[in-house]
């Protein structure tokens, strides 16, 4: 049969585009796209980060976060005077998402895992712009496989918004670089601002960022346009946080005053905790070297700088400051730099070497980011160095074991609350508990949200408190200090339960006891 043609190659529908223009055109973007130095580093970090996002417990640094997020945002506002004014942004942010999005343990953390993921494809860019194409993609998956970057980005926390912001930071500095001009540089500025409202000790990169534009200015036959940009850029995001710097300045003592100041010793171990591994961190600092052996000199020493010199300024600072600021995940936006640099060093030995480094870097990074993924696995890479004095608290198993004994009429006391450190047991073991498990707490005073607070406080009159027909059982939950629970409460409040109840039964679970009294 002869083969037919048609007698015209226009469309039915004139508003169409012709189907030989359209698939050619649509098959180029999707190329484009799959070739897109970000996609991959974005595609990886929203893998690791969505893999089992409610399975680790939420930790009393997220239970933090929670008991203010729930409040009503005038309420947010009043405690911000008084506390935490550093993380009020993140703050009123998770507020309205879970206005919407609800408060469970995944919709609690997506929000980082999406940040995180923004802040890899960043990485990536910057990295490309500073060392090439492959560097850029080889950046954004070592970005990806760093063990901290899936912690942080499944914890409740500002952290992974610092991160986001940091690395954007510095993509649009890059931009800027290559072209100054006022959109630019107000769009820098932008980013200054974001980053000391998410988190203040995050500023510090700005020192790095000045060598940056000084090897740009020496670069460019001194133009003075660039470091003047960048300065005036600096100030005005800086100047738009003041009330901010001061608030925090206020607040830090309360807050971070427990920081200890950082020995010459730390300047060397604080990569492990930065990182999450032993072998994660040695095969970063050697891709990392490798990247001096690319043409890019100056983006080499930009790169290195971008890397240590935050880090160093926030040891100096802490030794001389009245509080420190030497903690691994206030420094965690150093990340993009390693990973730039570590990028650059793989993509100097070609394809298949950066390939096999890239396999052999995640061989290694394995077994921490599986370890990132267990139950209690965010109390366990907080602390600078490992401690003896903590366990960290399993505030599921405490509400299970309290679910399986409950009965209507019950009430709760808990230990530990209102004293030295808040543990959140109160807070955590509420969160985990079924809907139809109502424990009123005995021994509360104000909630945390009439004192504008991040904690409540106990009742003055622990009498008074258990009301004219004391509840037939009260389970009196504490942190765990290895002994009788009723000293986990004050003496006094101690005493009115050991008057009028005895200890029917009492379990441990991982840092928290759960002890049964019955009314005598």
């Amino acid at each position: 049969m002869a083969r037919t043609t048609p007698l015209s190659d226009a469309p039915a529908d004139p508003s169409a585009p012709p189907r030989s223009r359209r698939r050619p055109d649509s098959a180029r973007a999707a190329r484009r796209l799959l070739r897109s130095v970000w996609l991959w580093p974005v595609l990886a970090t929203l893998a690791c980060g969505l893999y089992r996002i409610a399975t680790p417990v939420l930790w009393h640094d997220e239970l933090a976060t929670l008991s203010v997020v729930r409040r009503p945002a005038g309420a947010i506002w009043d405690m911000l005077q008084n506390v935490d004014a550093v993380h009020g942004t993140y703050y009123l942010l998770l507020h309205y998402w879970i206005s919407v999005f609800g408060d469970s343990p995944a919709m609690l953390r997506l929000p980082t895992v999406l940040a995180m993921a923004g802040a890899a494809g960043c990485t990536a860019l910057a990295g490309r712009r500073m060392f090439g194409e492959r560097a850029g993609l080889a950046a954004g998956l070592v970005f990806a496989l760093v063990p901290t970057v899936t912690r942080y980005a499944q914890e409740a926390r500002s952290y992974a918004f610092v991160m986001l912001v940091a690395a954007g930071a510095l993509l649009l500095l890059l931009r800027a670089l290559e072209r100054p001009g006022v959109v630019r540089w107000l769009c820098y500025a932008g980013a200054v601002a974001a980053a000391a409202y998410l988190h203040l000790v995050s500023l510090v990169f700005l020192g790095a960022h000045a060598v940056g534009v000084l090897l740009a200015w020496w670069r460019s036959r001194r133009d003075w346009r660039i470091p003047a940009g960048f300065a005036l850029a600096a100030l005005v995001g800086v100047a738009a946080a003041y009330p901010l710097v001061k608030l925090g300045e206020q607040q830090a003592g309360r807050q971070i005053g427990w920081i200890t100041r950082p020995h010459l010793a730390e300047l060397s171990t604080i990569w492990l905790q930065i990182f999450g591994g032993t072998l994660v961190t040695g095969a970063i600092l050697l891709a990392a070297a490798l990247a001096w052996g690319s043409d890019r000199r100056q983006s080499a020493l930009f790169g290195s700088v971008l890397a240590v010199l935050p880090v160093a300024a926030i040891w100096v600072i802490s030794q001389k400051a009245s509080v420190s600021y030497f903690m691994p995940k206030y420094l965690f936006f150093v990340v993009p730099g390693w990973a730039v640099m570590a990028g650059a060093g793989l993509a100097v030995v070609r394809l298949r070497g950066m390939v096999v480094g890239l396999l052999a870097l995640a061989v290694l990074a394995a077994p921490d980011l599986r370890a990132m993924h267990r139950p209690l696995s965010h109390a366990d890479y907080t602390y600078p160095e490992p401690v003896t004095w903590f366990t960290p608290l399993d505030y599921r198993a405490a509400a299970d074991l309290v679910a399986a004994g409950y009965r209507p009429g019950d009430a709760a006391a808990y230990g530990q609350q209102q004293w030295a450190l808040w543990w959140g047991v109160d807070a955590g073991v509420r969160y985990y508990l079924p809907k139809n498990v109502r424990l009123r707490d005995v021994f509360l005073g104000l909630t945390g949200e009439q004192r504008a607070d991040l904690w409540p406080s106990l009742t003055g009159d622990p009498v008074a408190s258990l009301g004219p027909t004391p509840p037939p059982r009260i389970w009196l939950i504490s942190k765990d200090d290895g002994g009788d629970p009723f000293t986990t409460l004050p003496p006094g409040y101690a005493k009115v339960l050991q008057d009028r109840y005895k200890l029917e039964k009492a379990e441990q679970v991982s840092g928290i006891s759960v002890a049964l009294l019955v009314r005598r």
